[in-house]
């Protein structure tokens, strides 16, 4: 899934674990996915200090194809993968679980009273403890590349930082809302959807749909509890 974001649980203390750690399974270290943003209570996981820095190797796969948009046809073609390998350098936020649900935990009233408007989001916040609990290993990250790609050069990190440091504390709840509304993707001024949408029988508003993924993400391949078991 291009242009996305995984939240993943490793056992050891690096980023990128489905890069750097040695049988990382994303069947099951996954916990949930989303794309072109940052799901909202993934961020309540995390504070300012969370944020590492790591050097990673990311090894060539010379047979690997992808697709590249050409200006000049207007189309998608196909072109081999790198041929060298490439170190980057990597920002993301990284911490141990028990910490990473009890900050989830301390965010809410922060979070509640930031979006007053669109409904509380204890029931949602219980939802992915849940989800992170019964996730294998010991630490939490954001595998986020994907979605800083989006921004403009230099302005994703920066208000990644800012949105953590929202957990902590609300400075200027207007601009702190927005920033957390443009990192989430959120279709604010709607309440928020109950928890267990997905798991009734009625339809919704495509919004909510929507919204209920900005909060929460969808399912990579382990079940999550807000969504129906296949």
């Amino acid at each position: 899934m291009p242009n996305s974001s995984y939240l993943c649980t490793a056992d050891r203390d690096s980023l990128y674990p489905s890069t750097t750690v040695e049988g990382f399974a994303p069947a099951t270290d996954v916990v949930a996915c989303d794309a072109s943003c940052v799901p909202l209570l993934w961020l309540a996981l995390f504070r300012p200090a969370d944020l590492s820095t790591q050097t990673i190797l990311i090894e060539a796969d010379p047979d690997a194809v992808y697709a590249e948009f050409d200006e000049e046809t207007g189309d998608f073609v196909e072109v081999p993968g790198d041929e060298e390998d490439e170190i980057v350098e990597a920002v993301a936020p990284l911490v141990a679980k028990d910490r990473a649900l009890a900050q989830l935990d301390a965010a809410l009233p922060m979070l509640n009273r930031l979006f007053a408007s669109e409904g509380p989001l204890d029931d949602h916040a219980a939802m992915l403890r849940r989800a992170v609990e019964d996730a294998p290993g010991g630490f939490v990250t954001i595998e986020l590349d994907e979605i800083e790609g989006l921004w403009e050069e230099h302005a994703f990190q920066p208000a990644l930082r800012s949105a953590l440091a929202s957990m902590e504390a609300v400075v200027d709840p207007e601009s702190e809302r927005a920033n957390l509304i443009e990192i989430a993707q959120l279709r604010a001024r709607r309440p928020f959807p109950p928890a267990h949408l997905l798991l009734g029988e009625h339809a919704a508003a495509d919004d909510d749909y929507w919204n209920l993924t900005r909060l929460l993400g969808t399912s990579f391949s382990a079940a999550v509890p807000w969504e129906p078991k296949v």
